[in-house]
């Protein structure tokens, strides 16, 4: 996979929390972490939204 190297202003105290929290070591590794984990909440989010009706009333009658 390429990767794009970029210039980024980032708060330290939060920097610091997301290292914390991820188990990162490096800024790079704790930005990847969080890149895949908003991309992985994203994925799930959309699955929760297409299946949120599951278990309704009349649920499945449009479908």
């Amino acid at each position: 996979m390429a990767k794009t190297q970029v210039t980024v202003r980032l708060d330290e105290a939060q920097l610091a929390r997301a290292r914390k929290a991820l188990g990162t070591e490096s800024v790079t590794a704790t930005i990847e972490q969080a890149l895949a984990l908003a991309a992985e909440k994203a994925t799930h989010d959309a699955i929760i939204r297409k299946y949120s009706g599951v278990g309704r009333k009349n649920s499945f009658a449009e479908r």
